[in-house]
């Protein structure tokens, strides 16, 4: 049953019911990229897979998967942003913007057309409607200019009828003052913003001497992306502004896009911007629920670049079970990225393991922020750089946390208070060289 405020008549069909309307979507999807799409014209070629044939969810697994190394090597083959997965942007009249998908592995850019801002913008306003945004009002949108975020941001505040406040150079911390005005002029019920940017903003209001539940007065929802939060980080959050909603956003620029329901226990895959699976990496096949592995989505939108069977590069987890809000997709948490596990004694960890680990053991630092040093694990140690918690017990706590840590990873820890973090602090513990963490 249906136990959350319907956006349309999707969210009311049952998980069977929409597992079928997903095989009906990707075959459509399917098809135009075989009959379109060079780039996946010659891997479905190559793989002998024919759109066709398919006829269940499980036939994905029959699917070539591509990476960001795929798209690379196809860049500097042909020397142009074009990849042969774009649709639409030669159609006449039609109008092409660009964003980019960054990171440590490189930059691609990612085309979008008219036609796929209107489709992701509805799309979208399912994710923030989930999320707690109604219509009227104001709502203050954070997305640094190159990102597909920022390409749909006028369409869901046209879509809900409100005032969108877009404050320049929102992405970067220095800017954090211009948020605050923004914030006490409008007076927003609705506010969305990347995870590093919420602690910028709080200690830019602290030093005029407004408190966060001050700033954040009359606030409904504070949506958080850009990094994955703990239960712990959630409960600090809650704290510090006084916000009753704070809920996650997870996604990339390549469509897949999921968002936290009221009960808060996983992300729900937004239904007609992707399907997504975890995967196995050395078998490819989908794991348990509950076991990590590679995210790998198709887009559902076939406009612009087109994404299939693509691996983001994120760890993940899945959980197919019911949720009590009632919708009906799966709720997916992407845990961090591959490129940031490390190895510690007999473990792979994630940053997101230490901070889960540190408000598990130690509940009155659930929020602390941290820094793991690459010097301590150079060393085999677990090494943290920690803000020194307020209060005459703040010894025992770096104490227990500690020997606590130090029993559950089974590696030496080393605690060390600071005063401040860099302004590289995204929520989750960075892994800095302490050169780096140095202010």
């Amino acid at each position: 049953m249906l136990n959350t405020e319907p956006f349309d008549d999707i969210d009311r069909l049952s998980p069977a019911e929409l597992e079928r309307w997903w095989v009906r979507r990707l075959r459509a999807v399917f098809t135009v990229a075989a009959r379109e799409l060079p780039f996946y014209r010659e891997r479905f070629a190559a793989a002998g897979f024919d759109p066709a044939s398919f006829r269940a969810l499980d036939d994905l697994n029959r699917m070539p998967i591509f990476a960001k190394a795929d798209l690379l090597a196809a860049q500097r083959k042909t020397q142009s942003q074009r990849l042969g997965i774009e649709r639409g942007a030669d159609e006449p009249g039609s109008r092409t913007t660009f964003s980019l998908s960054s990171g440590t592995a490189g930059t691609t850019f990612i085309t979008h057309t008219a036609r796929w801002r209107r489709a992701q913008g509805m799309s979208s306003s399912r994710a923030h409607w989930w999320a707690g945004l109604r219509p009227g009002g104001t709502l203050v949108m954070s997305a640094p200019a190159w990102h597909s975020y920022a390409a749909i941001q006028p369409f869901i505040a046209m879509r809900f009828g409100m005032r969108c406040v877009v404050v320049s150079g929102t992405y970067l911390p220095r800017f954090a003052d211009r948020v605050v005005d923004a914030l006490v002029h409008f007076r927003p019920r609705f506010v969305t913003m990347f995870l590093p940017m919420v602690f910028s903003i709080l200690d830019a209001a602290r030093r005029r001497g407004i408190a966060g539940n001050e700033l954040f007065a009359g606030v409904g929802s504070l949506v958080v992306t850009g990094a994955a939060i703990t239960p712990g980080m959630r409960a600090h959050l809650k704290a510090l502004t006084g916000v009753e909603r704070v809920a996650e956003i997870a996604g990339t620029s390549e469509n897949l896009l999921a968002v936290d329901c009221a009960y808060a226990e996983g992300l729900h895959v937004v239904s007609d911007t992707c399907h997504a699976q975890v995967i196995d990496r050395k078998t490819g096949l989908p794991v348990a629920d509950g076991e990590r592995g590679s995210v790998v989505h198709c887009a559902l939108i076939p406009y612009g670049s087109l994404y299939l069977r693509y691996d983001s590069g994120d760890v993940g987890v899945i959980n197919h079970t019911p949720c009590a809000c009632g919708l009906p997709s799966p709720r997916i948490k992407l845990l961090g990225r591959w490129e940031d596990c490390f190895s510690i004694g007999a473990r792979a960890l994630l940053p997101y393991d230490v901070q889960l680990a540190l408000e598990e053991e130690v509940p009155e630092l659930k929020g602390a922020a941290c820094v793991i040093t690459r010097e301590g694990l150079a060393e085999g140690k677990l090494r943290l750089l920690l803000i020194e918690p307020h209060g005459a017990s703040a010894v025992s706590l770096l104490d227990h946390a500690r020997s606590a840590l130090s029993r559950r990873f089974d590696v030496p820890v080393e605690i060390t208070p600071v005063k401040d973090l860099p302004l590289r602090f995204k929520g989750v513990p960075p892994i800095l060289s302490e050169r780096e963490a140095e202010l």
